[in-house]
């Protein structure tokens, strides 16, 4: 893996967060089925393996942070039970609109959606037992602070669980997956976005396709996670590369 491959902070751009923000507001309410798509249906056992790592929480105080629309969380407070309280938290109103409705139409676990910025959590310092994310950090403009902000929030003893995609290593299953992504992916994201630009970029799932490209991943990333102070740090691949799910504790 070269270094021209793995940018340290992910791909970075003037309105980052404006233009992320008015993709995922675009993208709302299709996002769970285009995420099974781009998953190839594995997303649900990748968040039932984070629940895995996060042990035992029953009774503790959770966030997931960049909720989207509410899996992760739904999924936290069906393990934490009716004592947890779980807090869902997004930059994006229209997703927390969806995971609101979700759990109010669905019948989903309670779980209380916030608005907020992973980057400055309104919240005092070892808040949580246990700090959540999916497929958020590629979405930031610094991961770095993002993981700091999740160490911050957490209390001694606590546990960080975050899943985020990659493009795999190996040049193999690399050159299929590319294929799936542009042949599969983006096509039938095309559906959806029409192809028109947000904000006069890329179209929504173009951005959500190349910003997995390069996106530090494995080690280079757990690196971020014990700069930020977390301890037992472990990198786990999943499906050849396509998602990794790191874990760490704050001592």
């Amino acid at each position: 893996m070269t270094d021209e491959e793995v940018k340290m902070n992910g791909t970075q751009f003037e309105g980052k967060e404006v233009y992320v923000k008015d993709v995922f507001t675009e993208i709302a309410g299709y996002y769970d089925e285009m995420n099974e798509i781009m998953s190839l249906r594995m997303i649900q056992g990748w968040h039932r393996y984070m629940m895995k790592l996060a042990g035992d929480i029953r009774g503790k105080k959770c966030i997931d942070i960049g909720t989207g629309t509410g899996e992760i969380a739904f999924l936290v407070k069906e393990n934490a039970g009716p004592e947890g309280k779980v807090i869902g938290l997004d930059i994006t109103p229209e997703m927390l609109k969806y995971a609101d409705m979700k759990m109010r139409e669905n019948g989903r676990p309670e779980v209380e959606f916030v608005e907020g910025d992973a980057l400055d959590l309104q919240f005092p310092e070892g808040s949580f037992h246990l700090v959540t994310s999916g497929y958020m950090l590629r979405n930031v403009n610094d991961v770095q602070k993002a993981i700091d902000e999740m160490y911050r929030v957490l209390d001694h003893g606590g546990k960080v669980v975050v899943a985020e995609m990659a493009t795999p290593d190996n040049r193999f299953i690399r050159y299929f997956y590319n294929l799936y992504m542009k042949n599969r992916v983006q096509k039938i994201g095309r559906k959806y976005d029409k192809g028109e630009k947000i904000d006069g970029k890329m179209p929504a799932y173009d951005w959500l396709v190349n910003s997995i490209k390069g996106f530090p991943h494995g080690e280079v990333m757990a690196e971020k996670f014990r700069k930020a102070g977390f301890k037992d740090v472990k990198a786990h691949s999943k499906n050849f590369g396509a998602v990794n799910i790191y874990e760490g504790t704050k001592e």
